[in-house]
């Protein structure tokens, strides 16, 4: 047999030995590799330099607006930072990426009257209440009645008190005897012998009793990872860096996120936040998932103050970005009885009060004061739009294929795009999850040991 031929049957024979292990390996549904969450990575960048703004011509009049229903990125370190802000409240994160900021309500002192307010009878009655609220010791009492002897001319009952269920004494071992009588076992004595006498008889072997003790087992699942938790970027953080090391682009969002297979697709706020509520980019993402595949919508728009244009140009304003942070005060209600005046004819009360109207106690609609000046309040809380600072944007919408591993470029003159996807492992969601376990296990217990990445 030749070497060739030799190799040739030991192949067969491997071959045929893996196609008889095959039936015993039971594969997981859609493969180990499949776990059905996502990692997400887009970096959005933008360009406004005078000589990119002026290369073309743009639309004068784009239409650009915020879907019905949006969410932000969960940001647990914007979350810190208004925590480390307002120390006194309670900052809370909805699933949505909202923030809200509850401000404690104000304490009202405690009143304390003056002794100088109080008569000497009510100090008295204060004394008493004191007293009554700190309760008494009924057990002495009772024990001091136990104690008393019978009055003068009481005589005692010479019969004995019949003893209760729980009183009764238990027989002594010496009036029980757990052996029983040989006569009552129907064994006769041989030859006559006497109760001293030895007798076998033929009891059951023992039987040793077995008891079985109940154990309890505990199943801890491991958690998955929290869904649109904004994370540093991982696969695009080498390139990014590069890529701004020859670039004068503003970046305007890096983010990175995880998303499982029940999470929804609603489009994603990418904007930094503002407090004029017109950043230099606005705008928003859709990840719609097509098969193996997800398709990715661009919808933005960058502020410009379009040097580009003639002076006499004008237009409509955008909609403003989106309120992400809410801080919530405690409301209070105006005190009308401290501002009512003394004069009816005070101009600036019957304003007020009335919305212009003469004084008569109720405005020219036939609501009172209290109505009015409920209202006014209301209105004074309705937010304000913000002015748009700016004179032109130039819009971008457009919907773009994404491959699994493979970098998508959107290239605009003025706004970019970077993105990538990758499907986790189960390894992968399992060192989440792990993770998440031991930090929540350290958050309770600072003394629990750790588990590094391999579970060691």
């Amino acid at each position: 047999m030749t070497t060739s031929s030799k190799r040739l049957l030991d192949s067969l024979a491997a071959t045929l030995m893996l196609a008889s292990l095959a039936p015993l390996a039971a594969p997981l549904p859609g493969g180990f590799e499949h776990s059905g969450w996502y990692q997400f990575e887009v970096v959005v960048m933008v360009d406004t330099r005078v000589e990119t703004l002026e290369s073309e011509t743009w639309p004068l009049l784009p239409t650009v607006g915020y879907p019905a229903r949006w969410r932000w990125l969960q940001d647990t370190a914007t979350q810190n930072a208004l925590e480390a802000q307002y120390p006194d409240a309670t900052v809370i994160s909805s699933p949505a990426g909202h923030l809200t900021v509850r401000l404690p309500a104000p304490q009202i002192p405690l009143w304390q009257p003056g002794t100088q307010m109080l008569t000497e009878g009510d100090m008295n009655v204060i004394d008493d209440l004191i007293e009554i609220s700190k309760g008494s010791d009924t057990f002495a009492l009772l024990g001091e009645n136990a104690t008393e002897e019978p009055a003068a001319g009481e005589t005692e009952s010479e019969a004995a008190r019949p003893l209760l269920p729980f009183e009764q004494i238990a027989p002594t071992v010496e009036d029980t005897s757990p052996l029983l009588a040989l006569e009552s076992l129907g064994v006769a004595m041989a030859n006559g012998a006497g109760a001293d006498a030895p007798v076998n008889i033929p009891f059951a072997p023992e039987v040793d009793v077995v008891s079985l003790d109940s154990i309890s087992v505990t199943a801890e699942a491991i958690p998955t990872p929290k869904p649109f938790l904004q994370r540093p970027l991982d696969q695009l953080a080498p390139g990014l860096a590069r890529y701004r090391r020859s670039s004068e682009d503003d970046v305007i969002a890096a983010v990175s996120w995880l998303q499982g297979p029940d999470s929804d697709s609603l489009p994603i706020v990418l904007e930094t936040d503002s407090v004029s509520g017109y950043p230099l980019l606005q705008g928003f993402i859709q990840l719609v998932p097509r098969g193996d595949s997800w398709r990715l919508g661009l919808n933005f728009w960058a502020n410009t103050h379009g040097h580009y244009l003639p002076e006499i140009f004008e237009m409509p304003g955008p909609p403003a970005s989106p309120q992400r942070i809410a801080v919530l005060a405690p409301t209070v209600r105006p005190n009308i009885n401290d501002r009512e005046p003394s004069d009816p004819s005070d101009s600036e009360w019957r304003d007020v009060a009335t919305g212009g109207s003469s004084w008569a106690g109720f405005g020219e609609d036939g609501r009172g004061p209290d109505a009015h000046i409920t209202s006014l309040v209301a209105e004074l809380q309705v937010p304000i739009a913000p002015e748009w600072p700016w004179r032109h944007l130039i819009h971008v919408a457009d919907t773009i294929p994404l491959t699994e591993n493979r970098l998508r470029y959107y290239d605009h003159p003025v706004i970019k795009v970077l993105a990538i996807w990758r499907e986790l492992s189960w390894y992968e969601l399992f060192t989440e999850g792990q993770d998440l376990m031991t930090a929540s296990r350290g958050a309770t217990d600072p003394a629990a040991p750790t588990l590094d990445a391999s579970g060691k």
